[in-house]
C-alpha cells in the first residue's frame, strides 16, 4: 500500500524530532565534560567573591583595640585594585615596637544571622603595600596575615606573609588544612562571623610606614578535594549515559 503523503510527513518530521533529541543529548554530555575538566583543573574560576569594595567599604572598619592602632581609617579608594575599579583603603601610622602601633587590622563582622560556614574551604584576599610599607630592614619585612573570628569570638590567624611592595599579594588559609600561627581553643570554622587582614611589623623591623595599604577581592572557593569529587562524579555521570546508551 502506498503511504499518504500526510503519514510520510509525520514520519519525517519524527524522524527529525528524533535526531535533534539525539543532537541535545550529545551537545548537554559535551558541556558536562568540558564543565568537569574546568573543575578538575582550576576550582578558583568558580569561587564566590564575598567582598569586592565596588559599592564601598561593604562592612569593612578598622581595628581599635589599644594594641592594634596602626590603621586608623578604612575607606573605598580608586587609587589601587586588583580586580575592577577600587579596592579598600586603610590609613596606617605603622612604627616597629610601639605598644599601641606596631599592628592592624581591616576587618568586617556579620552577623550571626550571615555567619559562615568556612570548613574546608579556602579563603583568599589580594593586599598590597606602597613602597616603605615593608619597613626598612629587609631581612625582618613588616608583613600580612588572614585572620577569623567565630560567633564566640575565638580567633584563628594564618601564617605570617612577608610584604611584597608595590605588588599585589594573594593571602590564602583552608580552614582545617593550613595551619595556623595562633588559634584559640575551641575556635569553631562553620560558624565565621568575622573575616579579616592584619598588618604587623617583623620581630627585627626598622623604619615608621605612613601611608596607605589596599585590601581586594575576598574571595571563598571549595578546597581542591572538593572540586575533584565534583569533577570525577560528572565525569561518572558522563560514562554512565554512554554505556546505558550503548
Amino acid at each position: 500500500m502506498v503511504k499518504s503523503l500526510v503519514v510520510v510527513k509525520e514520519e519525517i518530521n519524527q524522524t527529525i524530532l528524533n535526531f535533534k533529541k539525539e543532537e541535545v543529548k550529545t551537545i548537554m554530555m559535551k558541556y558536562m565534560v568540558v564543565i568537569a575538566a574546568m573543575l578538575l583543573v582550576s576550582g578558583s574560576a568558580f569561587g564566590t567573591t564575598l567582598y569586592d569594595f565596588e559599592t564601598g567599604t561593604e562592612g569593612w572598619t578598622f581595628q581599635n583595640y589599644t594594641d592594634s592602632q596602626a590603621i586608623s581609617t578604612a575607606a573605598q579608594s580608586a587609587a589601587q585594585a586588583l580586580t575592577g575599579a577600587n579596592s579598600l583603603v586603610g590609613t596606617t601610622h605603622l612604627v616597629p615596637g610601639d605598644a599601641h602601633f606596631s599592628k592592624g587590622e581591616l576587618l568586617v563582622t556579620r552577623t550571626q544571622a550571615n555567619k559562615l560556614n568556612l570548613g574546608g574551604l579556602t579563603a583568599s584576599v589580594g593586599v598590597f603595600g606602597p613602597t616603605g610599607a615593608a619597613g626598612t630592614n629587609p631581612s625582618s619585612s613588616n608583613g600580612w596575615q588572614m585572620f577569623f573570628k567565630d560567633v564566640n569570638y575565638k580567633s584563628w590567624y594564618g601564617p605570617w606573609q612577608n610584604m611584597v611592595e608595590n605588588s599585589w599579594t594573594t593571602l590564602s588559609s583552608t580552614l582545617g588544612t593550613t595551619t595556623p600561627d595562633f588559634v584559640d581553643a575551641g575556635f569553631d570554622s562553620t560558624q565565621v562571623v568575622t573575616l579579616g587582614v592584619k598588618i604587623g611589623t617583623g620581630g627585627s623591623a626598622t623604619g615608621t610606614y605612613d601611608g596607605p595599604v589596599y585590601v581586594d577581592d575576598y574571595t571563598v572557593v571549595p578546597e581542591p578535594a572538593s572540586m575533584l569529587l565534583l569533577g570525577s562524579g560528572l565525569i561518572g555521570i558522563f560514562g554512565f549515559a554512554r554505556k546505558k546508551k550503548a
